[in-house]
């Protein structure tokens, strides 16, 4: 059985933002504390990630979680959690999603969370009006997929004190090792493409909404070849790159509001299907 800062630690889809997604919208709904409800309405909490690789980049931008409204979304209580990333508020992007609170009910949150996601940003009009995609609900009468498997192996290291810019945090520090591998078959040889990955999360519940004080994060992209006839355990892996990632966390706190979820209130937005049709206007959408 996954004990509880075991649970808590796959759940988290690492704080840890790649330096080439800075530019891009990022989500953080997979960092939330599942494992049960670390937040009310308005609360936020604020990171340092720094990236760098093995090519001599390097990169520092903050990433702010906030849970910003609920709503009664077809007929299902849900949360709203916004997200930006960046140099600094002004400059960052941002990103709103929608989630059931049947989340925290399952007993694998970390591995289905996106089954519980309701409405996503796609974009944001030249009016700042956002338009929502709606995401099909997972049907109740067919299993969903086990992924619990790919969660990789989950270890726990002890309690250790973590100094922040908001002061000494005692944290549960947990590590978490996945492997994964994909073959490209050629006409005269093999070649697997290795993601390996080794994280290090410090875990405090005194740390709003996601719980995480802090993260390392070491992923190496390795490459094997072997020719056909050849045993794989006698190929060598090569590493072809190396990603070093850290957050901490710098500050939380409360009165956190979302100027997109404004707009969407106020304007109706746009809403769309997962197919891409318009959804109908209808009493039991946001407002």
């Amino acid at each position: 059985m996954i004990t509880r800062a075991l649970a808590l630690a796959v759940l988290v889809v690492s704080v840890l933002v790649a330096a080439e997604a800075s530019a891009a919208r990022v989500s953080a709904v997979g960092l939330i504390d599942f494992t049960k409800p670390n937040f009310n309405v308005g609360d936020w909490v604020r990171y340092r990630v720094d990236v760098s690789n093995s090519a001599g980049m390097e990169d520092v931008n903050q990433q702010e979680v906030r849970i910003v409204g609920e709503e009664t979304y077809r007929g299902e209580r849900c949360f709203w959690v916004e997200t930006w990333y960046g140099r600094d508020e002004e400059s960052a992007t941002y990103d709103l999603s929608l989630v059931s609170y049947d989340v925290f009910k399952d007993v694998a949150p970390d591995v289905h969370y996106r089954h519980y996601l309701r409405l996503v940003l796609l974009s944001v009009d030249q009016e700042g009006i956002p338009e929502m995609t709606e995401l099909a609900r997972t049907n109740p009468n067919v299993p969903m997929p086990d992924l619990r498997p790919y969660r990789g192996t989950l270890d726990t290291l002890g309690v250790e004190k973590v100094e922040t810019p908001r002061g000494e945090v005692e944290a549960q520090v947990v590590r978490l090792s996945r492997r994964i591998a994909r073959t490209q078959p050629a006409p005269d040889s093999t070649v697997n493409l290795i993601n390996e990955s080794r994280r290090k999360t410090w875990l405090s519940r005194q740390v709003p909404v996601t719980s995480v004080v802090k993260e390392e994060d070491v992923e190496d992209h390795k490459v094997q070849a072997y020719a056909l006839g050849q045993p794989v355990s006698t190929a060598p892996e090569t590493v072809s790159k190396s990603l070093m990632r850290t957050a901490t966390v710098t500050d939380w706190g409360k009165g956190a509001k979302s100027e997109l979820l404004v707009e969407w209130r106020k304007n109706r937005g746009l809403l769309r299907t997962k197919a891409g049709t318009t959804v109908e206007d209808d009493p039991n959408s946001p407002r």
